[in-house]
């Protein structure tokens, strides 16, 4: 890894009006390799990014709340095995689609345009699920919850406006599954995850902010990361820009921002599928204790053998979302880097968000990086700065 070329190819971003601005820590157990930042947080006002920069985590908040689950499983409050029912009444007795029309496949977009005109959820033929979510099926992303085409036609629909996190979840269990538990995979953007959310609260007795605030960002000195900012913060939240015509258009406040991101006309309640906002130095601080294992400055928060879980193949049967990667316990392993294109090290695991985020940990290299970015077309996890990053760090290019 060159510190050059890495300067070279971050400045080449912001000089293309690829990116406003951004920042990226690489670093070991024990000191930063590298730690850099380039371009504007706000264009118009020429503020420059700074490593206290607050960027929209999206995505990226779905590993912290993994990461509460796992607290709440060692504490006995869940195990990750039972059924989610067992804690939540209303996902007992779930249906998954059982209609042709809308069978899941490698078509499922050329369809969508087709069916989007007619469809009625309450027209989808159903029936009764082999068997329960467990809390390792949302975690894993093979719940079958907003993983296919009936879920993505009932989003381009249009969600209702949820007043609480209750509501939301309780909505989403009504739904159909788009497949049996625990037989398939892809990816749950909002569901899954705002149930776990939900499920902390409910075992905890805590509201999501504060249990997250008090057993993670606080114990890892991570004082700028929340669901919520104060009068404070909202100054030093970037710009969140969209690229249009080989320049950067600002969406700030727009449809494209968070709110719209989350479907809701406003953000009123914590959603663990997105909704946290961090800086490079706070998310650096969490990546720092998975890579040591759930040690962090000597304080700890997980277990040895609950973060070896979380970064280990989660479903019971081997699912592979894309080529040669599976999922973890919140997390996206890469199992076979040459069958899956990456330049990263078996074993390499991570997240990203969809406004451009992206963090990784290699447990053979003992490395962890994080970037933050705030761009809204930058498609999360399928990145191309994303994957270059991955390179420059891996190929040392």
């Amino acid at each position: 890894m060159k510190t050059e070329t890495i300067n070279q190819v971050m400045q080449g971003y912001i000089d293309s009006h690829e990116l406003a601005g951004g920042a990226l820590h690489v670093f070991s157990e024990a000191e930063t390799i590298f730690r850099g930042k380039w371009g504007l947080s706000d264009i118009e006002a020429t503020r420059s990014v700074e490593y206290d920069s607050i960027f929209r985590l999206m995505s990226m908040t779905k590993p912290i709340v993994a990461a509460a689950v796992m607290i709440c499983a060692e504490r006995g409050l869940i195990d990750i095995d039972d059924p989610v029912s067992h804690y939540l009444t209303e996902f007992a007795d779930m249906q998954v689609n059982h209609d042709p029309k809308y069978a899941n496949g490698p078509d499922l977009l050329k369809r969508i345009p087709l069916l989007l005109p007619f469809f009625n959820i309450s027209k989808v033929k159903t029936k009764p699920a082999s068997r329960d979510i467990t809390v390792r099926d949302l975690l894993s992303h093979s719940s079958g919850m907003q993983q296919g085409t009936v879920s993505l036609l009932s989003l381009l629909k249009g969600l209702p406006q949820f007043g609480s996190l209750r509501e939301e979840v309780s909505y989403f269990a009504a739904q159909p599954l788009d497949f049996d538990p625990g037989t398939g995979t892809g990816y749950s953007p909002l569901a899954g995850f705002d149930v776990l959310g939900y499920l902390i609260e409910c075992v905890s007795g805590t509201r999501l902010e504060g249990f997250v605030r008090t057993e993670i960002c606080d114990p890892l000195e991570m004082f700028d990361t929340g669901f919520f900012l104060s009068e404070e913060r909202q100054k030093r939240l970037v710009k969140v820009y969209k690229r249009h015509a080989g320049s950067l258009k600002d969406v700030t406040g727009t449809k494209n921002d968070v709110a719209g991101a989350m479907h809701q006309k406003a953000i009123s309640f914590e959603h663990g599928c997105g909704g946290m906002y961090s800086t490079l130095d706070d998310y650096s601080h969490f990546a720092q204790m998975l890579l040591c294992e759930g040690s962090y400055k000597g304080r700890r928060i997980l277990q040895p053998e609950t973060v070896r879980m979380m970064r280990s193949e989660a479903p019971l049967v081997h699912l592979e979302p894309e080529p040669g990667f599976v999922w973890g316990l919140g997390m996206k392993i890469r199992q076979d880097p040459e069958k899956g294109g990456s330049p990263a090290t078996a074993g390499t695991y991570g997240w990203s968000g969809a406004f451009g985020t992206h963090f990784f940990i290699s447990p053979i290299d003992r490395l962890g990086v994080v970037f933050m970015t705030n761009r809204a077309d930058l498609e999360g996890s399928g990145s191309y700065i994303s994957k270059r990053i991955e390179e420059l760090v891996f190929e040392g290019d």
